[in-house]
């Protein structure tokens, strides 16, 4: 397990990074990286969406460019990174809270989204079933994950320091948790740098 596979570990980590986390952010994660996560969970114009792991809100903003603000929930674990997201979105509903144990009813969202969160998860397979728990039937989960690197030694560093799954590593969680209908996509922020993340979505029975 990495370092920040840890809850506390990772709340401490964000509530320093997050003085700089927008400035870096966009240098791993692109606009049409986010686009493509928001595509994937099939939402529509009304749709109820929950996002889990908001950060400072640059996936929440596509989200809520789609569905709008007052149908977007979003979940973080530290409060300085939620901050700055509650102060662009002021119609959205944040709360703090565990992607492991998620304080939602059964089958409430339309989607539920989460990129770059799980890799601080000390159970991933819990998450996604707390995520596929929240959505209606018919509705998709959502999940960008930093992909396992091929070289050798980036890995063992990589990997030392929070998760970083393999593609098929994904795919057998979403299945563990029930999820049909699974797709993914390999992809980066550059063409040099094409496979540094994948994207999956799975649909609710």
């Amino acid at each position: 397990m990495g370092i920040l596979e840890d809850k506390k570990r990772a709340r401490i980590f964000y509530k320093y990074f997050s003085k700089v986390y927008d400035y870096i952010n966009p240098i791993f994660y692109s606009s049409k990286m986010r686009e493509k996560v928001v595509d994937m969970a099939e939402v529509g114009r009304d749709d109820f969406i929950l996002e889990v792991g908001c950060g400072t809100g640059f996936t929440t903003a596509e989200i809520v460019r789609r569905v709008g603000e007052e149908n977007v929930v979003a979940v973080d674990l530290t409060p300085e990174q939620m901050v700055k997201a509650v102060t662009r979105f002021e119609n959205s509903n944040f709360l703090l809270g565990d992607a492991e144990n998620l304080p939602f009813r059964d089958s409430v969202f339309d989607a539920a989204i989460s990129a770059g969160s799980i890799e601080y998860w000390p159970h991933p397979q819990k998450g996604i079933e707390e995520m596929a728990r929240v959505t209606k039937s018919g509705g998709r989960v959502v999940i960008l994950a930093p992909r396992e690197p091929d070289n050798f030694l980036v890995r063992k560093f990589a990997e030392s320091v929070m998760l970083f799954p393999s593609t098929q590593q994904c795919v057998s969680w979403f299945m563990n948790a029930g999820l049909e209908d699974i797709r993914y996509v390999e992809t980066g922020p550059y063409r040099f740098w094409s496979k540094l993340v994948v994207i999956i979505s799975g649909r609710v029975p």
